[in-house]
């Protein structure tokens, strides 16, 4: 029997609507007239319960180059480890029972390593969803290129990718380094490729080499119920991979590494979890956090820039909750998939309640998350009904005192609007809501029309004891404000009209700037889509702008400024030239 140059192993469990394809795809697609490879199927069986075991053997029926034979153990690592002790060729590769093989990708790997002698080769793949194709390697540097040779300290991004079915291995290369999989019931893979890719001499390729079919469900090996056991099964291999890229040196690798981890995999393992506990049980999880509080140790130091500190505010606060065993509070952190502006705020307060009394972070970090729920999340809640939000702040009393105070020993510039809740909540209830019924904005747009040569901007009020209002109409470094007192402000109504041609070209966007019987205010006048009257006129118009105030006006340059404005340019390119 001759020694085929390419063996495949394909770890199979009830993927039967799907092993068809994937073996058609290596069986029919992958060795041509024109690039011709000697290769074998070795599809291991991982106690399926539905027709996958038969219709690999229906298709060995009828191609000698498969080999189709039921797993000694359980799971999937096993099962390439097994699949991987009956191959017999020079080359190794792996695919999942459920993915596909584009045409051609084995040659263009073997291709690239009978010239090199490479290691390992590394090629593209996409992931199919249902409903979309996502390329994942189009963020990582590595494959950019083709590369030759190369080590990881080469191509750091590299280590983004470490799933077994988009390459091709050297047999002699893999037995030398003691290559194998780990019995673990979920990420099998990433243990091994992390100990590849921190040894071997490898080659990256341009092709797409594999599909990745995104398939939820309990038969996926990527999507099976999430337990204890399997977080920690996780984290352990996960801390041995940390264990070697820090044995390797490489100050860029190891930064990869800890991105990869606390912002991306590692997050989303934590993540997919919980999401997937029906009872949170901190004893079983114990353990893990074991696990996660010396995962994190390796990492987050000075030396380090305090790399969990550096992460978005949700991955830093999660990362914090479950380095303190605190799991139920990171799962209700995490919520169950819905983004939190979309969430209703009466669960945005009390998460933020339970993350105040969870110690793991300083209480003025939930300064801001806590006003932007009341000043703009609160706004799109549709479940808020009349008092709702004041009643919402007054259940949550202690939650607003306790930042508030910590807040205030800062030397940050202090929250208006948080300052406004806690004068009203000294002063009751009634005040309360006459503040927050504007969302904490005291002062809101109800019409902006362009009419006559003017822009009218119609304004509410929730001022207590109004004293001044400043409007201004802004534009770069140009300010056109009009001031009004507490006799104009006195029905809670106001209408401000400026002529357009008061305003030079450029986008123009609203501002108030006030002060009441609460203290000083200011911010953005926000104007919604339904409170925008006629929108063009002669000289100006009404559009959309970035950020919170939503729409402003826009006047078109006149010959004049147009020719300013390219004088400056100009200036600015010489000035440069001059400082080079």
């Amino acid at each position: 029997m001759t020694t085929p140059e390419l063996s495949i192993v394909v770890p199979t469990h009830d993927v039967g609507l799907w092993v068809g394809e994937l073996l058609s795809s290596i069986l029919d697609d992958q060795s041509t007239e024109q690039e011709p490879i000697d290769l074998e199927v070795i599809l291991v069986d991982d106690a399926s319960s539905d027709d996958t075991f038969e219709i690999g053997q229906a298709y060995a029926a009828r191609d000698p180059r498969l080999k189709v034979v039921r797993s000694p153990g359980k799971g999937g690592g096993q099962a390439r480890n097994h699949g991987v002790s009956l191959a017999r060729g020079r080359f190794l590769a792996f695919a999942d029972g459920d993915d596909l093989v584009p045409r051609g990708a084995y040659a263009a790997m073997l291709r690239k390593t009978r010239t090199t002698g490479s290691d390992m080769v590394v090629g593209r793949f996409f992931k199919l969803f249902s409903d979309r194709v996502w390329w994942p390697v189009r963020a990582w540097p590595a494959f950019d290129e083709e590369r030759t040779l190369v080590r990881l300290a080469e191509a750091p991004s590299a280590l983004r990718n470490r799933a077994c079915w988009n390459r091709i291995f050297r047999r002699d290369f893999w037995d030398s380094a003691g290559i194998s999989f780990p019995d673990a019931s979920r990420s099998n893979d990433i243990e091994p490729m992390v100990h590849a890719l921190t040894t071997a001499r490898f080659d990256v390729v341009t092709e797409t080499v594999y599909v990745y079919r995104d398939r939820p469900g309990p038969g996926s090996m990527t999507a099976r119920s999430h337990s204890p056991a399997g977080i920690i099964s996780y984290l352990e291999q996960e801390l041995r991979c940390a264990h070697r890229i820090i044995e390797l040196g490489d100050p860029k690798v190891r930064a990869e590494y800890a991105s990869l981890i606390f912002a991306a995999d590692g997050w989303m393992a934590i993540v997919r979890a919980l999401r997937g506990m029906s009872v949170i049980d901190q004893v079983a999880l114990e353990p893990a956090r074991v696990l996660v509080a010396e995962l994190v140790g390796l990492f987050d130091d000075p030396s380090n820039d305090d790399l969990i500190d550096q992460l978005e505010r949700d991955k830093r606060w999660g990362w914090r909750l479950v380095e303190a065993g605190q799991w139920a509070t990171a799962a209700r952190l995490i919520g169950e998939g819905v983004r939190w502006p979309a969430r209703p705020v009466s669960d945005l307060l009390e998460t933020l309640r339970l993350l105040a009394d969870s110690g793991v972070m300083p209480l003025r970090t939930l300064r801001r998350p806590l006003v932007n729920v009341v000043s703009t999340i609160s706004m799109a809640d549709e479940t808020l009904v009349g008092d709702d939000l004041a009643d919402l702040v007054l259940k949550h009393r202690d939650l607003f005192t306790a930042v508030a105070e910590a807040a205030a020993q800062t030397s940050a510039a202090p929250s208006w609007r948080l300052g406004r809740i806690m004068a009203a909540l000294e002063e009751g209830p009634e005040l309360l809501r006459q503040v927050v019924s504007g969302a904490t904005d005291p002062v809101v747009a109800t019409s902006l029309s362009l009419v006559d040569g003017r822009a009218h901007l119609r304004l509410a009020h929730t001022m207590v004891e109004p004293e001044t209002l400043r409007v201004v109409f802004l534009h770069d470094r140009r300010r056109r404000s009009l001031d009004y007192g507490a006799a104009e402000l006195a029905s809670g109504r106001l209408e401000v009209a400026l002529p357009t041609s008061a305003l030079s070209g450029g986008r123009w966007r609203m501002r108030f700037e006030g002060r009441d019987a609460l203290g000083e205010f200011a911010g953005p006048v926000i104007i919604h889509e339904d409170v925008i009257g006629e929108r063009l006129a002669e000289r100006a118009q009404i559009i959309r702008l970035d950020g919170r105030p939503r729409h402003g006006i826009e006047i078109p340059f006149s010959l004049g400024e147009r020719g300013v404005r390219k004088a400056r340019r100009v200036a600015g390119r010489i000035v440069r030239r001059v400082r080079r």
